[in-house]
Protein backbone atom coordinates (compact mmCIF):
# COMPACT_ATOMS: atom_id res chain seq x y z
CA UNK A 1 0.00 0.00 0.00
CA UNK A 2 1.43 3.40 -1.05
CA UNK A 3 1.32 6.29 1.44
CA UNK A 4 1.49 10.05 0.91
CA UNK A 5 5.13 10.42 2.03
CA UNK A 6 6.68 8.49 -0.87
CA UNK A 7 6.67 5.40 1.31
CA UNK A 8 4.66 2.20 1.29
CA UNK A 9 3.21 -0.25 3.78
CA UNK A 10 4.34 -3.87 3.46
CA UNK A 11 3.29 -6.73 5.69
CA UNK A 12 4.10 -10.34 6.53
CA UNK A 13 6.87 -11.84 8.64
CA UNK A 14 9.13 -13.00 5.80
CA UNK A 15 8.69 -9.76 3.86
CA UNK A 16 9.59 -7.54 6.82
CA UNK A 17 12.38 -9.87 7.94
CA UNK A 18 14.08 -9.87 4.52
CA UNK A 19 13.75 -6.09 4.16
CA UNK A 20 15.46 -5.71 7.52
CA UNK A 21 18.18 -8.22 6.62
CA UNK A 22 18.82 -6.70 3.17
CA UNK A 23 19.12 -3.21 4.66
CA UNK A 24 18.15 -1.39 1.44
CA UNK A 25 14.99 0.28 2.68
CA UNK A 26 14.52 3.07 5.18
CA UNK A 27 12.08 2.01 7.93
CA UNK A 28 9.85 4.75 9.30
CA UNK A 29 7.73 2.59 11.61
CA UNK A 30 6.82 -1.01 12.38
CA UNK A 31 3.29 -1.98 13.38
CA UNK A 32 3.58 -4.97 15.71
CA UNK A 33 0.74 -7.32 16.58
CA UNK A 34 2.57 -10.65 16.84
CA UNK A 35 1.39 -12.47 19.94
CA UNK A 36 3.67 -15.50 19.81
CA UNK A 37 7.22 -15.58 21.13
CA UNK A 38 8.64 -18.11 18.67
CA UNK A 39 12.20 -17.91 17.35
CA UNK A 40 11.28 -15.96 14.19
CA UNK A 41 9.24 -13.42 16.15
CA UNK A 42 12.06 -12.86 18.64
CA UNK A 43 14.58 -12.48 15.82
CA UNK A 44 12.35 -9.92 14.15
CA UNK A 45 11.95 -8.00 17.40
CA UNK A 46 15.72 -7.99 17.98
CA UNK A 47 16.44 -6.69 14.46
CA UNK A 48 13.89 -3.90 14.90
CA UNK A 49 15.35 -2.90 18.26
CA UNK A 50 18.92 -2.98 16.94
CA UNK A 51 18.00 -0.57 14.15
CA UNK A 52 16.07 1.65 16.62
CA UNK A 53 12.95 1.65 14.44
CA UNK A 54 9.83 3.17 16.05
CA UNK A 55 7.27 0.49 16.92
CA UNK A 56 3.51 0.81 17.37
CA UNK A 57 1.92 -2.08 19.25
CA UNK A 58 -1.37 -2.89 17.47
CA UNK A 59 -4.14 -5.45 17.37
CA UNK A 60 -4.67 -7.46 14.20
CA UNK A 61 -7.63 -5.36 13.02
CA UNK A 62 -5.51 -2.21 13.09
CA UNK A 63 -2.72 -3.87 11.09
CA UNK A 64 -5.28 -5.13 8.56
CA UNK A 65 -6.58 -1.58 8.20
CA UNK A 66 -3.07 -0.13 7.84
CA UNK A 67 -1.78 -2.76 5.39
CA UNK A 68 -4.96 -3.48 3.44
CA UNK A 69 -4.25 -7.20 3.80
CA UNK A 70 -6.05 -9.97 5.66
CA UNK A 71 -2.86 -12.05 5.62
CA UNK A 72 -0.56 -9.66 7.48
CA UNK A 73 0.73 -12.27 10.00
CA UNK A 74 0.66 -9.68 12.75
CA UNK A 75 3.23 -7.27 11.36
CA UNK A 76 3.45 -4.38 8.91
CA UNK A 77 6.10 -1.76 8.20
CA UNK A 78 6.13 1.68 6.63
CA UNK A 79 9.23 1.77 4.42
CA UNK A 80 10.73 3.77 1.57
CA UNK A 81 9.32 2.79 -1.83
CA UNK A 82 10.90 0.08 -3.94
CA UNK A 83 13.74 1.25 -6.19
CA UNK A 84 13.94 -0.28 -9.66
CA UNK A 85 17.29 -1.07 -11.28
CA UNK A 86 18.35 0.14 -14.73
CA UNK A 87 18.58 -2.21 -17.70
CA UNK A 88 22.19 -1.47 -18.59
CA UNK A 89 23.58 -2.34 -15.16
CA UNK A 90 21.51 -5.53 -14.94
CA UNK A 91 22.57 -6.62 -18.45
CA UNK A 92 26.22 -5.95 -17.61
CA UNK A 93 25.89 -8.00 -14.43
CA UNK A 94 24.58 -10.96 -16.44
CA UNK A 95 27.31 -10.61 -19.08
CA UNK A 96 30.04 -10.58 -16.43
CA UNK A 97 28.74 -13.63 -14.57
CA UNK A 98 31.46 -16.29 -14.95
CA UNK A 99 28.90 -19.11 -14.59
CA UNK A 100 26.75 -17.71 -17.38
CA UNK A 101 24.25 -15.01 -16.54
CA UNK A 102 20.58 -15.00 -17.38
CA UNK A 103 17.70 -12.54 -17.13
CA UNK A 104 13.96 -13.15 -16.87
CA UNK A 105 11.60 -10.97 -18.92
CA UNK A 106 7.86 -10.93 -18.11
CA UNK A 107 5.45 -10.17 -20.96
CA UNK A 108 2.31 -8.66 -19.39
CA UNK A 109 1.91 -11.15 -16.53
CA UNK A 110 -0.91 -9.72 -14.44
CA UNK A 111 -1.39 -11.98 -11.43
CA UNK A 112 0.63 -10.56 -8.50
CA UNK A 113 1.06 -14.00 -6.97
CA UNK A 114 2.61 -15.30 -10.21
CA UNK A 115 4.91 -12.28 -10.44
CA UNK A 116 5.95 -12.65 -6.80
CA UNK A 117 6.59 -16.38 -7.21
CA UNK A 118 8.69 -15.72 -10.34
CA UNK A 119 10.76 -13.09 -8.53
CA UNK A 120 11.43 -15.52 -5.70
CA UNK A 121 12.35 -18.34 -8.09
CA UNK A 122 14.55 -16.09 -10.24
CA UNK A 123 16.52 -15.07 -7.16
CA UNK A 124 16.90 -18.65 -5.92
CA UNK A 125 17.96 -19.92 -9.37
CA UNK A 126 20.69 -17.32 -9.71
CA UNK A 127 19.16 -14.93 -12.25
CA UNK A 128 21.02 -11.63 -12.64
CA UNK A 129 17.78 -9.68 -12.84
CA UNK A 130 14.16 -9.52 -13.95
CA UNK A 131 12.37 -7.10 -16.29
CA UNK A 132 8.77 -5.95 -15.80
CA UNK A 133 6.67 -3.86 -18.15
CA UNK A 134 5.47 -0.49 -16.89
CA UNK A 135 2.00 -0.91 -18.42
CA UNK A 136 -0.43 -3.87 -18.52
CA UNK A 137 1.82 -5.62 -16.02
CA UNK A 138 1.79 -6.08 -12.27
CA UNK A 139 4.66 -4.14 -10.73
CA UNK A 140 6.32 -4.56 -7.32
CA UNK A 141 3.27 -4.08 -5.09
CA UNK A 142 2.76 -5.18 -1.48
CA UNK A 143 1.03 -8.35 -2.73
CA UNK A 144 3.95 -9.14 -5.03
CA UNK A 145 6.43 -8.55 -2.20
CA UNK A 146 4.54 -10.91 0.09
CA UNK A 147 4.36 -13.61 -2.61
CA UNK A 148 8.09 -13.13 -3.24
CA UNK A 149 8.82 -13.60 0.50
CA UNK A 150 11.26 -10.69 0.38
CA UNK A 151 13.23 -11.85 -2.69
CA UNK A 152 12.58 -8.48 -4.36
CA UNK A 153 15.13 -6.99 -1.96
CA UNK A 154 17.92 -9.12 -3.44
CA UNK A 155 17.01 -9.52 -7.12
CA UNK A 156 17.57 -6.43 -9.34
CA UNK A 157 14.24 -5.64 -11.01
CA UNK A 158 13.95 -3.37 -14.06
CA UNK A 159 10.85 -1.49 -15.20
CA UNK A 160 10.63 -0.82 -18.96
CA UNK A 161 7.95 0.40 -21.38
CA UNK A 162 8.58 -1.70 -24.50
CA UNK A 163 9.64 -5.35 -24.25
CA UNK A 164 10.64 -5.66 -27.91
CA UNK A 165 13.04 -2.76 -27.41
CA UNK A 166 14.48 -4.54 -24.37
CA UNK A 167 14.92 -7.73 -26.39
CA UNK A 168 16.69 -5.88 -29.21
CA UNK A 169 18.95 -4.09 -26.73
CA UNK A 170 19.92 -7.40 -25.16
CA UNK A 171 20.57 -8.97 -28.57
CA UNK A 172 22.90 -6.10 -29.42
CA UNK A 173 24.75 -6.88 -26.20
CA UNK A 174 25.29 -10.54 -26.95
CA UNK A 175 22.25 -12.13 -25.29
CA UNK A 176 20.46 -15.17 -26.67
CA UNK A 177 16.69 -14.73 -26.34
CA UNK A 178 14.57 -17.73 -25.40
CA UNK A 179 10.80 -17.45 -25.47
CA UNK A 180 8.69 -19.89 -23.46
CA UNK A 181 6.08 -21.04 -25.96
CA UNK A 182 3.86 -23.69 -24.40
CA UNK A 183 3.58 -26.72 -26.66
CA UNK A 184 5.64 -25.15 -29.47
CA UNK A 185 9.37 -24.89 -29.87
CA UNK A 186 12.30 -27.06 -28.86
CA UNK A 187 12.42 -29.11 -25.68
CA UNK A 188 14.28 -27.24 -22.93
CA UNK A 189 16.00 -30.54 -22.14
CA UNK A 190 17.47 -30.96 -25.65
CA UNK A 191 18.64 -27.46 -26.58
CA UNK A 192 22.18 -26.25 -25.92
CA UNK A 193 22.24 -22.79 -24.31
CA UNK A 194 24.68 -20.01 -25.02
CA UNK A 195 24.99 -17.57 -22.15
CA UNK A 196 24.09 -14.85 -21.44
CA UNK A 197 20.42 -15.70 -21.98
CA UNK A 198 17.17 -13.79 -21.54
CA UNK A 199 14.17 -16.02 -20.83
CA UNK A 200 10.85 -14.45 -21.84
CA UNK A 201 7.66 -15.64 -20.11
CA UNK A 202 4.25 -14.79 -21.54
CA UNK A 203 1.06 -13.75 -19.80
CA UNK A 204 -1.54 -16.03 -18.29
CA UNK A 205 -3.77 -17.44 -21.00
CA UNK A 206 -2.39 -15.59 -24.03
CA UNK A 207 1.28 -16.39 -23.66
CA UNK A 208 3.85 -14.40 -25.63
CA UNK A 209 2.58 -11.56 -27.80
CA UNK A 210 3.23 -11.89 -31.54
CA UNK A 211 6.00 -9.28 -31.85
CA UNK A 212 7.72 -10.57 -28.73
CA UNK A 213 7.57 -14.12 -30.05
CA UNK A 214 8.91 -13.09 -33.48
CA UNK A 215 11.91 -11.35 -31.91
CA UNK A 216 13.00 -14.35 -29.86
CA UNK A 217 16.01 -16.31 -31.16
CA UNK A 218 14.41 -19.60 -30.15
CA UNK A 219 11.15 -20.85 -28.71
CA UNK A 220 11.46 -23.43 -25.93
CA UNK A 221 8.94 -25.71 -24.33
CA UNK A 222 8.66 -28.14 -21.43
CA UNK A 223 7.71 -31.71 -22.41
CA UNK A 224 4.44 -32.66 -20.70
CA UNK A 225 2.40 -35.75 -19.97
CA UNK A 226 -1.25 -35.90 -18.99
CA UNK A 227 -4.35 -34.38 -20.57
CA UNK A 228 -3.93 -30.72 -19.61
CA UNK A 229 -2.23 -28.48 -22.16
CA UNK A 230 -0.05 -26.15 -20.08
CA UNK A 231 1.62 -25.32 -16.78
CA UNK A 232 0.78 -22.28 -14.69
CA UNK A 233 3.23 -19.54 -15.76
CA UNK A 234 4.99 -19.39 -12.40
CA UNK A 235 5.41 -23.18 -12.40
CA UNK A 236 6.64 -23.18 -16.01
CA UNK A 237 9.03 -20.35 -15.20
CA UNK A 238 10.33 -22.30 -12.22
CA UNK A 239 11.04 -25.40 -14.32
CA UNK A 240 12.76 -23.37 -17.04
CA UNK A 241 14.86 -21.39 -14.58
CA UNK A 242 15.86 -24.53 -12.69
CA UNK A 243 17.07 -26.02 -15.96
CA UNK A 244 19.06 -22.86 -16.73
CA UNK A 245 20.60 -23.07 -13.25
CA UNK A 246 21.56 -26.71 -13.88
CA UNK A 247 23.10 -25.84 -17.25
CA UNK A 248 25.10 -23.00 -15.69
CA UNK A 249 26.63 -25.46 -13.24
CA UNK A 250 26.97 -28.41 -15.66
CA UNK A 251 27.35 -26.85 -19.14
CA UNK A 252 28.39 -30.11 -20.81
CA UNK A 253 25.24 -31.97 -19.74
CA UNK A 254 22.27 -31.49 -22.08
Amino acid sequence: MRTKQNTEILCGRNTVFEMLRAGKRKFLRVYWGIQSRDTKAEELRQMIQTRKIPVSECFGDKIRQISGSEDHQGIAAEVSIFQYADLESVANKAKEDPKGGFLVLLDEIQDPHNVGALIRTAHLCGASGLVLLKHRQVLVTHTVCKAASGAQEYLPIVQEVNLVNVINYLKENGFLIWGAAGGEGQSIFKIQPKFPIALVLGSEGRGLRRLVRENCDALVTIPMEGVLDSFNVSVAGGILMAELMRLRKCPTLV
